[in-house]
């Protein structure tokens, strides 16, 4: 845990960005990774609802020339705060060329603002190209006493992440070249950055720390925090013998719902309570891949839940025989229908939306070889300069809200290359997945910058506003701000009058989000696979820039 310096109430972190050498999966891969304090995970930042947080991000990377990223030098970095709102505060969000520069070599970015009606699991992590990939740590924001419903006697945070034996820059240049045919799976899943990457035998060339060990004692109840820092895969999670009761996802408190397995989406968490009423001895953490088509469901990602006994190093090389059940076949939604949020479901959800924006994600192979995603048709394009800059300093001209704009498509205004939304609106985005049939339906989780949203609809195939417009799937939407996009294939739309398979793109899977523009500033939403983030499945949010407010020192 991070050293607190604290005046006046406030609550001061320094973030070090630096490089070292690791082999987390004891393996016979020692791979260059960009590190937090040397650390991976980075050092959990543990704060109280409502505090005051001021986080100081170094970078210490060696200067470089040339990128792989647009808009950034190879050693840039920024780092955001995934789940906290950032009310008032959207310079501290962390993305570059929408709130802030990006950091280069030697320099720094303060981060401060105050955690408003905000508690429960989050985490920081890098936002510039696959740098999270070791970049991030956890952020927890303590409950107050008065709203901690539920008890339990102590808590464990597990991250779970991937590691793949390529450097970060060699896997963007893949990524982003002509070369690209499709996103490698990570050679090991880490949690809370170790694993074993062969399960007989450790490499005896790295200093190896075998799994990761969960302390617990017979007869206690456990909050352990689950967050989903992986860049690429969705990952079923489970402890052997022991069932979880979820608790909190993306920081909202739900009722209480047990289950055997977690569905952690990029990005996603969860809090659950685990009893620890087995007999005494090890049970194995696992997990495994969810929605990987045509590849192995297996993971070496693992940890071991110890009872009663403090583990030597010896022993924390061997797994026990008992693993955790997943099941083979995949339901789309999981167990999202049934859970409800804790304090009951917010009026916002049943009123009238000001409008629907439907978000149409299609991809291409370009004429140079390269793989690039598009919204509605349109590519992502880094700005050139911060947009709260400009906005700062007069050089920006008022957003056209709605639409109105010659040439625009759904609410985007091509000439500020943003979506405008007015301060208080109700706006839905409709998800849209699409595919060449016969070839797979890919996942999708979506990821809100400045706002947490409600899933309030899903469906198969294509998204029609007049036959699903007033569809009302979901019974007790639950805020979050992480929606997974299910593969849900409608046959009728794949065949063509000729009764031959399309051809081109249709749609295979679509979710209707809600989100209330109660916060003014420039937010980030995106799809949180990394991979298909940086080839452009991405938007941004030009909230009520009229309104946005700036600090006296605003980093220009």
């Amino acid at each position: 845990m991070l050293h607190i310096a604290t005046v006046d109430a406030l609550k001061q972190f320094d973030l070090n960005i630096t490089l070292g050498q690791i082999s987390p999966d004891c393996s016979d891969y020692m791979g260059e990774a960009v590190l937090v304090n040397e650390q991976l995970p980075g050092p959990a930042i543990i704060v109280n609802q409502g505090d005051r947080v001021r986080v100081t991000v170094r970078n210490f990377l060696p200067p470089s020339e040339g990128s792989n990223i647009t808009g950034a030098g190879l050693n840039d970095v920024a780092v955001h705060f995934h789940g906290i709102r950032q009310y008032g505060s959207s310079y501290a969000d962390g993305v570059p060329l929408l709130t802030q520069m990006p950091i280069p070599p030697g320099g720094e970015f303060i981060h401060e603002f105050r955690v408003i009606n905000q508690a429960g699991t989050f985490f920081y992590h890098a936002h510039i190209g696959l740098q999270e990939q070791t970049v991030f740590g956890p952020f927890i924001v303590q409950e107050n006493e008065s709203d901690a419903s539920e008890k339990y006697d102590d808590e464990h945070i597990i991250s779970l992440s991937e590691w793949w034996h390529v450097s970060r820059t060699s896997l963007e240049e893949y990524m982003l070249g002509p070369q690209f045919k499709i996103i490698p799976e990570a050679q090991s899943v880490l949690i809370n950055g170790r694993t074993l990457y062969n399960i007989n035998m450790p490499s005896s060339s790295s200093k190896c720390a075998g799994y990761s060990v969960i302390p617990v004692e017979h007869g206690k109840t456990y909050r352990l925090r689950v967050i989903g820092a992986t860049i690429f895969r969705t990952l079923g999670f489970g402890i052997a013998s022991h069932n979880l009761t979820i608790i909190e996802v993306d920081g909202e408190p739900v009722r209480p719902y047990s289950v055997e397995y977690l569905e952690v989406a990029p990005g996603q968490r969860f809090s659950v309570l685990l009893h620890a009423s087995q007999i005494s001895g090890d049970y194995t953490i696992g997990t495994n891949r969810r929605w990987a088509e045509g590849v192995s469901r297996g993971s070496n990602g693992m940890a071991l839940l110890s009872y009663d006994a403090a583990h030597g190093t010896d022993n924390t090389y061997r797994l026990p025989p008992n693993q955790p059940n997943f099941p083979v076949d995949e339901v789309p939604q999981w167990i999202w229908p049934n859970l409800q949020p804790k304090f009951g479901v917010d009026p916002i959800v049943h009123k009238t939306s000001s409008r629907t924006i439907k978000l149409r994600a299609t991809d291409q192979k370009m004429e140079d070889g390269t793989r690039q995603w598009y919204i509605n048709g349109i590519a992502f394009a880094e700005p050139k300069r911060p947009i709260l800059t400009d906005l700062a300093q007069g050089r920006r001209r008022h957003p056209t809200v709605g639409g109105t704009e010659a040439g625009a498509v759904d609410g985007y205004d091509p000439y500020l290359g943003t979506y405008p939304i007015e301060y208080y609106e109700i706006v839905d985005f409709v998800l849209q997945s699409t595919h060449v049939p016969g070839e797979p339906c890919r996942t999708h989780p979506w990821h809100t910058h400045g706002h947490s949203h409600w899933e309030i609809a899903n469906g198969p195939g294509e998204y029609n506003e007049a036959r699903d417009g007033l569809v009302r799937n979901i019974p007790h939407p639950i805020q979050k701000d992480i929606t997974l996009i299910y593969p849900q294939i409608d046959p009728d739309e794949e065949i063509r009058s000729n009764n031959t398979l399309a051809t081109d793109q249709v749609g295979c899977g679509w979710a209707k989000i809600r989100i209330l523009a109660d916060n003014p500033g420039i937010w980030a939403m995106h799809c949180h696979n990394s991979p298909h983030m940086i080839q452009g499945m991405m938007i941004i949010l030009e909230e009520a820039p009229e309104l946005i407010s700036f600090p006296q020192n605003f980093q220009f």
